[in-house]
C-alpha cells in the first residue's frame, strides 16, 4: 500500500511535540519516499488547529511556536478529502463499532479511499480492527 489515510491525532504529531512525533514523521516520510500519498479529512484540520490554539492557550506553546506549527501544518503535503459525503457511512459505523462519529469518519474515509489508515487511538483500532484490518496503530508502524 502506497497511500494512507491519516488521522487527526497523527497529523498533529506531524506539528507539535508529542512522545510518538517521531513515528508520525516516519509515516509520512515513508510514503513520500515511496511515492504515495496521504489523505487527512478536511475537518481534522480544524482539529488540529484547536489542539495548537488550546497549547498556546494554556501556556504550552508561546504564540510564535502556535504560528510555526500551525504553518507546519498549512503546508504539509496532504489530500484533503471532504467528510460530508462520508457522514451516513460514518453513523452507521459508529454505530456498528459504538465508536464517535470523527473516529468512524475517519474509518470511513480508510474504506471509501481503499486506503490503509494509521491512528494513534487504541480504542479505535481495538474496537474496527478486525473488520478494518486496513487501519493500523502508529506504534505498529
Amino acid at each position: 500500500m502506497n497511500d494512507w489515510a491519516v488521522d487527526s491525532n497523527v497529523a498533529a504529531k506531524w506539528v507539535l511535540a508529542e512522545p510518538d512525533s517521531a513515528q508520525a514523521l516516519r509515516v509520512a516520510a515513508e510514503t513520500a519516499s515511496g511515492g504515495g500519498r496521504l489523505f487527512v479529512l478536511d475537518f481534522a484540520i480544524v482539529e488540529v488547529t484547536n489542539v495548537i490554539w488550546t497549547r498556546c492557550h494554556r501556556h504550552l506553546l508561546t504564540l510564535a511556536e502556535a504560528r510555526q506549527a500551525l504553518s507546519l501544518l498549512e503546508r504539509a503535503n496532504v489530500q484533503i478529502v471532504s467528510g460530508l459525503p462520508l457522514t451516513s457511512a460514518a453513523f452507521e459505523i459508529s454505530v456498528q463499532f459504538d465508536v464517535a462519529v470523527y473516529d468512524a469518519l475517519f474509518v470511513a474515509m480508510t474504506r471509501q479511499l481503499n486506503v490503509g489508515g494509521v491512528t494513534a487511538d487504541e480504542p479505535l483500532v481495538q474496537a474496527v480492527g478486525a473488520a478494518y484490518p486496513e487501519i493500523k496503530l502508529l506504534k505498529d508502524w
